[in-house]
């Protein structure tokens, strides 16, 4: 399962990429300034791109009409969910 890293600002979506990518070049990218330069980055690591919001699934962005969640081939999707496998609702 792929996962992604979410950099939001105040409430706004910077930067939505797969966890291995250049968050830097990214935020920089998005901001058209040094990485973190004047920014209070909220970054979310291991998170899942889904239509669909499972039992048990942590909401940590929701798409609006300010902004798009797309994966690293441009699917659009509607949440970015921290999902657990059953072993870890079991656990907690």
């Amino acid at each position: 399962m792929q996962t992604y890293t979410l950099a939001i600002v105040d409430g706004v979506l910077f930067a939505c990429l797969p966890d291995a990518g250049d968050l830097a070049a990214a935020i920089t990218e998005a901001t058209a300034m040094s990485y973190g330069a004047g920014l209070s980055l909220d970054i979310v690591r291991g998170t899942v791109l889904t239509d669909s919001v499972r039992p048990g699934d942590e909401i940590v962005w929701r798409e609006s009409s300010d902004s798009e969640l797309l994966d690293a081939d441009g699917h659009r999707f509607r949440f970015a969910v921290r999902r657990h496998t059953e072993e870890q609702r079991r656990a907690a």
